[in-house]
Parts: structure tokens; C-alpha cells; sequence
């Protein structure tokens, strides 16, 4: 029964899921014969469109011709001779035009491009009778002409009077190579045929191989089908061609002959259907091979479902009866009674390996634990150990078995922790906990041990076991993860977190003491200028040996940490129980370690001489929960600013009012990006003129205008730029702005030889990419780069010299200039003057200002424009006010000059007056 289920069951699926599929087949076929014939019609009816269109233009282009020569004024009187000159002149000219002449009222042809042998009278054509009758051209007659003796297509078209009389007409005989050449016009596809057919059933004209077919006729049977096919709505049917294929025909009248006349078209639908057929084909194929691999399937799923399976059972009860208990019956079979005698042989081993396997597993497991496991005797005489204790221990079986755990304990376990271990064995329970023992080397390990009892059923205890594990290197590295987490590695102090901690506990003792607590940042003062010029490992040695000496300087309840790359906290508790003993006590506190810190370092190599290192000092004071851990750093941080900006090596207490000089700043970065993003920013020009008040360009100078119409001076806003990076975004825009105004003066003659100054700041000259935005900017604006000139200070060149030179050297290559800006207010050398490719010095405004009053001032100015000429440099000055400064600088040989004489900054639209200059 079960083997007819399965064939039943089998053979169902098999139809179920195959009938779909070939349905799908012949439904497709279906359709794509419907669609192919379908098609063929729409493609018909569309040829045969063209056909009529066709013939009607044929048949206009001859009643052209027979118009052109009706209007001949030879034909006004019936001049044989005239007549039939301008006739064979016409016809010379018409393509297929057998003859064209003309006939008088009663029939007789006295005008004829073909010379006539005898009078000739057409009185009797039908043609000739339409066209006396008035009106157009007449349908096309087929005839043996009687002048040419050829089978031509006659059409006449009448002659008309001054009263509108008939007085004679024009024919055209045209050859039937003429309905060759139109049927060929229909541009029909391979494998198609057309034919022009008359009353009569004779093939006029045919399409492919006309010559073949000229002169054939119809049997009437197939004649009459074809007229019965045309007065049908569609005109289109399968019928069977001249040559005796079966093809689709769509068929139509010409319009230019008789109305027994038509056109045939002719589709070959067998070879449409052709494809059709062999994709039926193909997909029943398809289906055969489907079917037969689902049979094969069939016979390959009997085989995997019973006899596998029978194969399998035997083997697995061969194993069993051979002692093999562990054997088992695999994957189930899907059937469910086969499936019970699985589950019935499966579960027949496991009660025979069941008592046998326990045993076996636990012993395994005990063997191989990485852990140590021991078992004693209730008098504590180990009775087993595991290869796990023989390999952590360092001793054999032999050496342990009989001895009592003490072995391994040197002392250094506490007692009470024997006095627990028993105390709690005794009352039946499981003791969990650490024992510090030693190796029979000697050397010790920490190890965590769960010691429990074992008990009969009737709870007493015969034995204990313990599982114990080697928790050394846990332990050490959880105290290097410690270290790592809460000290910083260089130095052994203390960091950033474990200083939070640290400040957090001394602000809650503060609150139970209520006395005054202080927390110091001490940053040294130029340690990257150490890093850069002696490397860092110099600097690393500086910062180990400051924080030895922090140490060694204060309380060991107080504590140092590291805070940042060059700058440490401290924090010191109980300074003090009012606020002005306090100050006094940090005041004096951070005096001293000023002191202790002051004193020489030995960095590297004896030769190169101590060091001596300086250190600004910020500290904030708290008491209770007053201030949190952040805003007392916050509040140090900002005293230890104040120290910088009070020329370093120095000590402040934070106070609101350098809060709010941060806060400030804070407010102004925040409107700083606000103009960026919104436009904010206005750019204007200072003119600058030569030693003849000519105009000769401008400096591009920012301004911020503020709230209420008030203006952020640039001394406000460009340091903090600096500060924050936001000074590289500012210089861009400053640049590409200036860029874009050289662009509208270069359209212009008067104004294409003005130059634009535009300040880059120290920040901005070192990005990596500055020479390729410069480059970018300038294509993209389209100037002339030697227009442009790029002001720098020294302190922008100075700290990389050689990469200063080879930046500007580049920019050089592009013909833009550069300028030194400030010039005589810093380092001033002449040795990088020379190595630099300046073209302008920009005296300072400083030194013009003071000129007067000042005769340093006026040696200084005397000086650059002596050195400038004999470095072949120019020179600006700029800050120029009074005529008398200006004079005593034309005098002394500058060149150009900037200043409030000349005029102020102003936005580029107010300029007219500046631009008359030039």
C-alpha cells in the first residue's frame, strides 16, 4: 500500500505541475499566430494605401502632360503639321509615353507625335467618348494602338472652347512597362507580390518578374473570388497567388482604369508564420524534455526515499548488533511510517548506550577541562586530578594522590579563608573564592576555585570536588587595562579621566569639610617650538622629568595628572576655610612650584647645555557642589589663556570677567561662521597711487559690518579667525572676491593695468593645497595673474623657510607678484630677503606715522628704501596722511604710495572719483 501511495502521490505532482506549462504553450501559440496575422493585415492595409496613393499621383502626372500640351497655342487651330511637332517634343521628354496627340469632335486624329500611315479614327474608344463628354482626364482604356501597335494604356482629356464647348480632346498612350515601374514604386518587402489585373482576369502589370507574368490570365473562378474578396469591408483574405502560393492578399482599385480593374498585394503569411510555428515547436520540446526529466526525478526521489533508506537501516543495525552503540539512523525519510521505525531502532540504542555513555562522557570531560579539577575524600586526601592540574601545578599524579591540597599553599592565602572554605562545606553548601598557591617550581599563581559536595541521595556527603582556574594573567591584565584606562603612559600619571574622577571626589569632600579646594593647569610655555627644533623624544624626556618633579614638589594625598600633550592639573584640597586665605594659600602653593619648575633641565646630550623651561599657570578655586568637574576645568582653562595672553610665564586666577572675554570671543566666532554661510562680509578697496598720483591698483581690505550699523574691527575678528581655523574659509573668499573685480577691470582698456593686493595670512599660506587653489582661482576668474599680488608677513614665511620659497616660487611661475607686508616691524633679514622672491616691500605704517616726531622712525624708513633699491625691490608705504610725508618719501626714492591722502577704504561702487585718476 505505502509503494502505490507514493507512486500515486508522485505521478500527481508530476501532472500538477506540468499541466500549467503546457497550457501556457498552447495558449502562447495561440496568441502569437493571432498577433503574427494581425500584424500581417495592419502591414497589408498600409502597402495597399500606398498603392492607391501611388496610382492616383501616376494618374495626375499624365493628366499634367496632357494639360500642358491642350494649353499649346498649336492647338488653338488644327495645324497637322505645328501639332505634331510640339507632340514629338513632348513626347521626347515623358518617360514610358508611347504616343500623345490629339483628336477633333467627330473621332479623327489629326495631331500625333508617331507619324500615321493612313487616317485614324478613335470615335469608337470609350476613352474617347469620357473625355467628349467634358470634365478631367478620362480612366485609362488598355488597347492595341492603332498608330503604335503596342499594347498601351490609353487616357484622353477634352478640349475646351471660349464658351466652354468641347472642340476635340488629347490622348497619351503609355506603354505597360509604365504599371511595372508603379507597382515597383510601392517599395514593396521581399518575398511579396503584386499584380495589376483587368476586367478580363489578364495580369497587367506584376511584381517580382513582370515580363514572366505579362499576358497571363486568371481562370474566371479565381477572377471571381478576387472581385467578391474586394466588395468584403476588410478587401483582405487568404488566397492563392498566380504562382500557386498561399498567401495573405489585400486588394484594391487602381482609380485610373475601368472599375473591373484592381491591384493585388500579396503577404507571404507562411513564412510569418514560420516562426510562430517553430517556437511552438521549441516550447513543446521543452515540455518533453520537462516531463522526462521530471521522471527522472521521480525515479531518483523513490531511490533517496525507500531504498537509501532501507540500506541505511541495515547498515546502522549491522553496527548496533556489532557492539557500535553510539550508531544512529541519520536525516529522517518524509514518510511517516518510515520514520517510526527509524525513531524505533534510534531510540533501541540509546537505551543500551545510555548507562554505558554517561560513564564515558563525564570521565571526558573531566579529563579534558582546561580548568583543574580535583576530587577528595571527605578527610580532604585528593582521590583524582585532571591533566588541567598536573599541567598548571608542575606536579605527577603520583606526587598528589593521597595529599592533602596544603601543598600548594605557602602561606599566602589567608586563613579566613580556610576558616569560610569549611565552614560553608560543612553545612552542605557550595564555596566560591580565591587561593593564592605556588607551583612545585615554586613560582605563584592566583587561582579562583568552586569547591562543592557530593551526596548520596539521602544527603550524605561523600566526597568534595573542586573546579579551580589559573586567574593570573586575568588579573594582570585587568590591571594594565586599569593603568592603560586612568594613567597615561609617558609620564605614570594620572589622565584626563582618572583627573575627573579625582576632581569629582575632592568636590564632594569639599562639601562635607566645607573648605576651599584648587585645581592648577600649568601648559609649558613654546614646547612645540622644542618638539620642532630638537625632536620629539626631547620633548617627551622634558615632559617625564616636569612630572617627576611635580610629584616630588607636593603632598602625595594631592594629585597630578596629565591634562593635555603639554600641560598638567593638580588638584589640591583644603586650602583653605574662607576665600581669602584660600587665594593666598594657592597663590603661595603656585608660586613655589613656579620656583621648583624654573630650575634648569637636562635634556639630552651634556653638549648641547640645560634648558630652561617656562610654564603659564591658570587655576580656578572651588568649595562644595557649587561648580561641576567640567566647568572647573573650563574656568582653568580660561585663566591659563589669560596667561598666555599676558606674554606666558606667568600665574591667573580665573575671574567672570575673563569668562566673559571668552564668552566674547565664543559669540564672535558663532557670527564669524554666520557670515560665511550668509554672505556677511564686505570687501573694500584703498586705492594705492605712484609717485605721479596716478592710480596704480588697490588693496583688498574685510570688513565685517556688525549689528545697529556698527563694523567688527578686523583687530577683533582676524586673531580669532586665526585661533579657529576660520581665517583659510575668509582668505578664500577675500581671494575669489578680489579675482572677480580684476576680471571686470581687465574688460576694460583704461583699467587693465590696475593690480589688486590681497593680504594671505600665516594659516592660509601653510595648507597643503594652497598653491593649487591660488591656481584654480585665478583660471577660473580668467585674469591676468601678474595683476594679482599676494601680501605675506614674515611670520607666515618664517617657520619653513625652504617651503615658503619653493610655494611661492610657483606662484611665481604663473606671473603672480608677492609683497612683504609690514615690513621693519619684525625679524626684517636680509639674508631671506635675498633667497625670497619679493617683488614690493610694504613699509609699515608705524614708522610713517612717527617720522616726524621720531628720528629712529625716519633712519628705519631711510633704510628699507636704501636697501629695497639696492635689492631692486619697490616699495609701498603705506599709512601715508599729510603731503609732507609723501613729499619726504618721492624724495627719497618710493615709488608708491597707500594712505587716508589718497583716499579711505570704499566698497568698488563707490570708486568713480578714485578711477578719474587714471
Amino acid at each position: 500500500m505505502i509503494r502505490k501511495s507514493l507512486r500515486l502521490r508522485l505521478w500527481l505532482t508530476i501532472g500538477l505541475a506540468l499541466a500549467p506549462v503546457l497550457m501556457f504553450v498552447l495558449f502562447d501559440y495561440h496568441d502569437q499566430r493571432t498577433q503574427t496575422i494581425k500584424r500581417a493585415h495592419e502591414e497589408i492595409a498600409q502597402y495597399l494605401t500606398v498603392a492607391r496613393r501611388e496610382a492616383d499621383e501616376a494618374h495626375k502626372a499624365v493628366g499634367l502632360a496632357l494639360r500642358l500640351m491642350a494649353e499649346s497655342d498649336e492647338l488653338r487651330s488644327p495645324d497637322s503639321a505645328r501639332c505634331d511637332d510640339v507632340a514629338r517634343r513632348l513626347l521626347d521628354t515623358l518617360e514610358d509615353f508611347v504616343n500623345i496627340g490629339a483628336a477633333l469632335p467627330d473621332g479623327t486624329v489629326f495631331c500625333s507625335a508617331l507619324p500615321k500611315s493612313e487616317a485614324i479614327n478613335v470615335s469608337d474608344r470609350a476613352w474617347f467618348q469620357a473625355a467628349m463628354r467634358g470634365g478631367e482626364i478620362t480612366r485609362g482604356e488598355f488597347h492595341v494602338g492603332r498608330i503604335s501597335s503596342q499594347s498601351v494604356l490609353v487616357f484622353g482629356y477634352p478640349l475646351s472652347g471660349p464658351r466652354g464647348e468641347v472642340r476635340g480632346l488629347v490622348f497619351a498612350a503609355i506603354s505597360l512597362n509604365w504599371l511595372n515601374k508603379l507597382i515597383d514604386d510601392f517599395k514593396l518587402p521581399p518575398g511579396w507580390e503584386a499584380s495589376l489585373i483587368d476586367g478580363h482576369g489578364r495580369i497587367l502589370a506584376h511584381h517580382p518578374d513582370a515580363e514572366q507574368w505579362r499576358g497571363h490570365a486568371l481562370p474566371a473562378d479565381e477572377l471571381a473570388l478576387l472581385h467578391r474578396t474586394l466588395t468584403e469591408s476588410s478587401s483582405i483574405a487568404e488566397l492563392t497567388g498566380p504562382d500557386g502560393k498561399r498567401r495573405l492578399y489585400g486588394l484594391a482599385m487602381p482609380g485610373f482604369v475601368p472599375d473591373k480593374d484592381l491591384i493585388a498585394i500579396g503577404a507571404p503569411l507562411k513564412h510569418s508564420l514560420n516562426a510562430v510555428d517553430k517556437r511552438f515547436h521549441i516550447q513543446l520540446a521543452v515540455f518533453a524534455a520537462v516531463a522526462l526529466l521530471s521522471a527522472l526525478i521521480a525515479r531518483l526521489y523513490i531511490y533517496q526515499l525507500i531504498e537509501v533508506w532501507t540500506a541505511r537501516v541495515r547498515n546502522v543495525v549491522a553496527h548496533i548488533a556489532a557492539g557500535n552503540l553510539d550508531t544512529r539512523i541519520g536525516h529522517g525519510s518524509a514518510v511517516r511510517e518510515l520514520d517510526d521505525v527509524s525513531a524505533g531502532i534510534n531510540h533501541m540504542a540509546e537505551e543500551i548506550e545510555r548507562r554505558d555513555a554517561e560513564l564515558r562522557r563525564l570521565s571526558m570531560a573531566i579529563e579534558q577541562s582546561p580548568e583543574c579539577i580535583v576530587i577528595t575524600d571527605t578527610d580532604a586526601r585528593i582521590e583524582y586530578v585532571n591533566d588541567a592540574f598536573l599541567r598548571i601545578t608542575g606536579y605527577t599524579r603520583e606526587e598528589v594522590i593521597g595529599q592533602n591540597p596544603r601543598v600548594l599553599n605557602t602561606g599566602r592565602t589567608p586563613k579566613e579563608t580556610y576558616v569560610d572554605l569549611w565552614a560553608t562545606l560543612t553545612r552542605g553548601e557550595v564555596w566560591r573564592g580565591e587561593f593564592h598557591n605556588s607551583r612545585k617550581d615554586g613560582s605563584g599563581y592566583l587561582e579562583l576555585a568552586t569547591v562543592a559536595p557530593i551526596k548520596q541521595p539521602d544527603g550524605t556527603i561523600t566526597h568534595y570536588v573542586a573546579v579551580k582556574e589559573d586567574i593570573t594573567q586575568r588579573k594582570q591584565s585587568e590591571a594594565l587595562l586599569h593603568r592603560l584606562a586612568y594613567y597615561d603612559p609617558l609620564t605614570g600619571l594620572p589622565n584626563r579621566a582618572l583627573l575627573r574622577d579625582r576632581l569629582e571626589q575632592a568636590i564632594r569632600g569639599s562639601s562635607r569639610s566645607e573648605a576651599w579646594g584648587m585645581l592648577m593647569l600649568l601648559d609649558i610655555d613654546r614646547f612645540r617650538k622644542l618638539n620642532d627644533s630638537r625632536g620629539h623624544a626631547i620633548g617627551d624626556q622634558l615632559l617625564k622629568e616636569l612630572g617627576d618633579r611635580l610629584q616630588e614638589a607636593l603632598r602625595e594625598d594631592d594629585t597630578v595628572a596629565r591634562h593635555g600633550d603639554d600641560d598638567f592639573a593638580i588638584i589640591i584640597e583644603n586650602v583653605g576655610t574662607n576665600e581669602t586665605d584660600a587665594i593666598a594659600r594657592a597663590e603661595l602653593i603656585a608660586k613655589k612650584l613656579h620656583r621648583e619648575l624654573d630650575a634648569p633641565y637636562q635634556l639630552g646630550d651634556a653638549q648641547e647645555g640645560p634648558y630652561y623651561a617656562t610654564l603659564s599657570v591658570g587655576i580656578s578655586l572651588f568649595r562644595g557642589k557649587a561648580s561641576s568637574p567640567e566647568t572647573l576645568l573650563k574656568q582653568a582653562e580660561v585663566a591659563l589663556y589669560s596667561a598666555k595672553e599676558n606674554g606666558r610665564n606667568a600665574i591667573r586666577f580665573f575671574n567672570p570677567a575673563m569668562q566673559a572675554v571668552v564668552d566674547a570671543h565664543a559669540r564672535m566666532e558663532i557670527g564669524l561662521r554666520e557670515a560665511l554661510n550668509t554672505g556677511g562680509f564686505r570687501l573694500l578697496y584703498q586705492p594705492q597711487v605712484d609717485r605721479h598720483g596716478r592710480l596704480a591698483g588697490a588693496e583688498a581690505l574685510i570688513r565685517w559690518p556688525g549689528a545697529a550699523g556698527t563694523t567688527v574691527s578686523p583687530a577683533d575678528f582676524i586673531p580669532l579667525a586665526e585661533d579657529t581655523g576660520l581665517i583659510v574659509q575668509i582668505g578664500q573668499w577675500v581671494l575669489d572676491t578680489a579675482c572677480t573685480q580684476l576680471a571686470r577691470w581687465q574688460q576694460s582698456s583704461s583699467t587693465r593695468h590696475l593690480s589688486i593686493a590681497v593680504n594671505v595670512s600665516a594659516r592660509q599660506f601653510r595648507q597643503a593645497d594652497f598653491v593649487t587653489l591660488v591656481r584654480r582661482t585665478v583660471e577660473n576668474a580668467g585674469i591676468d595673474p601678474s595683476r594679482l599680488k599676494l601680501e605675506l608677513t614674515e611670520s607666515a614665511i618664517l617657520d619653513d623657510l625652504d617651503e615658503s620659497i619653493t610655494r611661492m616660487n610657483q606662484l611665481r611661475e604663473l606671473g603672480i607678484h608677492f609683497a612683504l607686508d609690514d615690513f621693519g616691524t619684525g625679524y626684517s633679514s636680509l639674508s631671506y630677503l635675498k633667497r625670497l622672491p619679493f617683488a614690493q616691500l610694504k613699509i609699515d605704517q608705524s614708522f610713517i606715522r612717527d617720522m616726524a616726531q621720531d628720528e629712529g622712525s625716519e633712519t628705519i624708513v631711510l633704510a628699507i628704501l636704501s636697501m629695497s633699491h639696492a635689492l631692486d625691490l619697490e616699495v609701498i608705504a603705506e599709512g601715508v596722511e599729510t603731503p609732507t610725508q609723501r613729499e619726504f618719501l618721492r624724495l627719497h626714492g618710493c615709488e608708491f604710495f597707500q594712505g587716508y591722502l589718497f583716499g579711505r577704504p570704499l566698497p568698488i561702487e563707490d570708486w568713480q572719483d578714485f578711477l578719474a585718476m587714471v
